[in-house]
């Protein structure tokens, strides 16, 4: 939070600077997660937290874009959880065949619906949901241009941003508690130093490519022993090579998806990929209402099993643009069955209200394999979010 007030400062300086006339947006969320169980280690049963986005976005002179977007988020029962968050501070420069961006933002990369191998230029906030997809804001320089050829970006990330982790008060967490306050670093220069990437994408009719190389720090640590703090895990940032392919084809209603890396300077060099289709029911049953069926493969070649994911998206095309995603995740090796459901629905023009829910079952037998749902297997829960947008 400390690393954040330069940033704020900086956010205060440049809006002072731009012409009343930005825009000026934003939403306020209420969220409620209900869990069916105590917690393993005696968390309570109900968490609550309140969120703030404030964001600008403003068309400059020159052909420059300037947009600004922060989170906050006060949790009751989890201080860990609390956030102060740029994630957004940037200006864009567009010219005519190349694109310069500098500030902090976030970038998304990949096609997958249950694992996003390849999206490592931001720190992941493992605070703020399950399934990993919620990110921080990281300063980066980025270059774009656009070729005949393809689109290649290339980007200086300037300092690193580690990964958030709940308290012992927190839920959906490990046995052990994370020591965020003592991280380890392979580089010298720790969390100050330059790391780098590039990425080239192309499209080809109906088949989209993307190929990508980082150089860095890992966003995603090991967890080793502490040696300060008794019972507690240290996070281990280590410096990595990653080479990355995306891959989405589309034939009519069905697309072919397919995410794969391969990973050096974590230990062994390791290759992980996640693979499958989306199928679209275009008006079910002669109404409005389309119908995708999901199934991806999972593999990775640290674990001796990965997960495979089933699940169904219902699209209501509606005014209040309501959607319902399910899914359920089945490790035949270890037994294990995870059900994932996401239903969400806009209440006239100004709001929205959102239901998640997760089930685990991490089949109590003990048939010698490692369980992924393990830790979590007293963390079934339901999460209702109210959602207010303003300024639009």
């Amino acid at each position: 939070m400390q690393s954040n007030a330069k940033y704020l400062a900086l956010f205060l300086i440049s809006f002072f600077l731009l012409p009343i006339k930005a825009e000026f947006i934003g939403e306020i969320s209420l969220d409620n997660r209900h869990f069916f169980n105590d917690g393993a280690l005696g968390q309570d049963n109900n968490h609550s937290s309140i969120s703030f986005s404030p964001e600008i976005f403003e068309n400059l002179e020159d052909d420059r874009i300037f947009h600004f977007k922060a989170k906050l988020r006060n949790d009751n029962k989890d201080t860990e959880r609390n956030l102060v968050d740029i994630q957004e501070l940037y200006f864009i420069e567009i010219g005519e065949s190349k694109e310069i961006k500098y500030g902090m933002s976030k970038e998304f990369w990949g096609v997958t619906e249950t694992s996003h191998r390849v999206d490592i230029i931001n720190q992941t906030d493992t605070t703020e949901s399950f399934d990993g997809e919620d990110k921080l804001g990281q300063p980066m320089v980025k270059v774009s241009l656009e070729k005949n050829w393809g689109n290649i970006d290339l980007y200086a990330l300037l300092g690193f941003r580690e990964r958030t982790y709940s308290g012992d008060k927190g839920r959906l967490r490990l046995p052990v508690l994370i020591d965020t306050d003592n991280p380890i670093y392979e580089s010298s220069a720790k969390n100050k130093r330059t790391d780098f990437a590039i990425r080239w994408s192309h499209y080809f009719d109906e088949f989209e490519v993307a190929l990508s190389h980082f150089s860095g720090t890992s966003r995603e640590p090991r967890l080793m022993p502490s040696a300060k703090k008794l019972n507690h895990l240290t996070p281990y940032y280590e410096k990595i090579n990653q080479t990355g392919l995306e891959a989405l084809y589309l034939i009519g209603g069905l697309a072919l998806k397919l995410e794969a890396i391969r990973r050096s300077g974590q230990g062994d060099t390791f290759s992980a990929a996640t693979a499958g289709f989306e199928y679209t029911q275009v008006g079910i049953a002669d109404s409005r209402i389309d119908l995708g069926w999901i199934l991806e493969a999972n593999h990775d070649d640290r674990l001796s099993n990965s997960p495979f994911v089933v699940g169904t998206r219902l699209t209501f095309n509606d005014s209040y643009d309501s959607q319902i995603l399910s899914g359920m995740f089945i490790n035949e090796k270890t037994e294990e069955i995870g059900m994932l459901i996401e239903a969400s629905r806009r209440i006239a023009s100004c709001c929205m209200i959102s239901l998640e829910a997760m089930y685990f079952d991490d089949a109590n037998e003990d048939n010698g394999e490692i369980k992924l749902f393990g830790p979590f297997k007293e963390d079934d829960f339901m999460r209702i979010e109210f959602i207010y947008y303003f300024g639009e």
